[in-house]
Order: C-alpha cells, then sequence, then structure tokens
C-alpha cells in the first residue's frame, strides 16, 4: 500500500514566530540598504562573502522588543560594538596586516580622538608581497538608522597618512569636531597597500578594511 501525504499549503507558524521573522526580514532590509549607503561613501574593498557575514552582525546590534502585546516587534540600535572587529574583505584582513594599536579617546564634548604612534611600514606592517607603500585612512561615519526610509549615512571626518619604504609616519593625534547627538558612530580602518609595479594579478593596490571602534 501507498501513502501519499499532501503538502500543507501553507507552513504553520505561532504569532511569536511570524513576528520574528518579519522582524528578521526588516533589519536584513536595514541592513542592505546601510551597506549600499556605506560604500557610496568610502571607498571600501569587499570580498565575495562580506554582504552576508556583514548582515550576521548588524542583526547582532539590533535589540528586539518583545513585548508580546505589541504587534510588531520594534527595534533599538544600541549594540553597535557589536559591529567593531567586522572584516569587509577577508583576502586581506586589517589584523592580519596591521601590527599597530590605534587609540580612541572620547571626550565630554564629545569628540573623538584617534592617537596613532609612529608608523614604521617593515615594523608595524605586514603587507602583500611586492606591496610598497600604504596609504591609511580612518573614516569617522555618523548613521542614523531612524531615517524614515533609508538609514543616513555620514562621512563625518577623514584622516589620512602615507608610509613606504622611505618613509615613516610621525605618532599623531587626530580630533573631530563635536559628533552628533542620538546617532551611532563608527570608525572604519583602511589600509590600502600600493604597488610601484602591479602584481601578477595586474593589481594596483590591494586594501583591507574593517570596523575599529563604535559608539
Amino acid at each position: 500500500m501507498t501513502v501519499v501525504r499532501s503538502k500543507p499549503s501553507r507552513i504553520k507558524q505561532t504569532a511569536a514566530t511570524e513576528k520574528s521573522a518579519n522582524c528578521f526580514g526588516n533589519i536584513s532590509h536595514q541592513d542592505k540598504l546601510y551597506r549600499q549607503s556605506l560604500l557610496r561613501h568610502v571607498p571600501i574593498t569587499t570580498d565575495k562573502t562580506y554582504a552576508y557575514r556583514h548582515r550576521t552582525h548588524f542583526n547582532r546590534m539590533a535589540v528586539r522588543n518583545t513585548d508580546p502585546k505589541i504587534t510588531n516587534t520594534t527595534v533599538h540600535w544600541d549594540l553597535p560594538k557589536m559591529m567593531v572587529g567586522f572584516e569587509f574583505n577577508k583576502n586581506a584582513e586589517w589584523q592580519s596586516i596591521c601590527h599597530f594599536f590605534p587609540e580612541f579617546i572620547l571626550d565630554t564634548t564629545p569628540r573623538l580622538s584617534i592617537s596613532i604612534p609612529e608608523l614604521s611600514l617593515k615594523r608595524d606592517f605586514r603587507p602583500v608581497a611586492k606591496s610598497d607603500r600604504i596609504n591609511l585612512t580612518f573614516y569617522v561615519i555618523a548613521v542614523d538608522m531612524n531615517s524614515l526610509s533609508y538609514p543616513s549615512v555620514q562621512v563625518f571626518a577623514e584622516f589620512t597618512t602615507e608610509i613606504s619604504s622611505h618613509m615613516s609616519s610621525p605618532a599623531t593625534i587626530w580630533t573631530t569636531e563635536s559628533l552628533p547627538p542620538d546617532q551611532m558612530v563608527f570608525v572604519i580602518g583602511i589600509c590600502k597597500m600600493n604597488f610601484t609595479k602591479p602584481d601578477k594579478d595586474n593589481k594596483s593596490h590591494t586594501a583591507a578594511s574593517c570596523y575599529l571602534w563604535s559608539k
């Protein structure tokens, strides 16, 4: 005897499960919009897997209001620290290439200071083969997730220095203006390795990009 089970027309979900799924879908959509805006403002090099990896970290950043009396789950973006350490390009990771530690100091104004030690190419970096010059840039990004339809991304400040085999970078402290209130703030570091002669893959540069600090 053959028993055939009919396929249900709709997967049964509890109200809580459906609310959770809708919330995750909304967060994923916000992540996509945010990434699109971020990449328009900041020259970040990404790998092929960065989108889904970024979505995972972005989801952890969202604090959900799980009150069963509320029909739709509301989200508060209260954990920006969950983005810190995220690498945009696994093929060239900041933590593998940059062997120094910038210091981030937030005063009561609040202004953010980024303190960088003296940097030497051979001592403080491990660039890819045949790279002879590094451009180091810190982008201070202000993000408003409560914008009506689209996450607002603003490059609030940008600091750059260059290090080569013939030129080190002196110890430096960069300080921003007062940070915007009621917005998340991230520092994204980009370490761009340049080649005087293109490498075997005909690349003129390779870049590591990482979230280094958040508020």
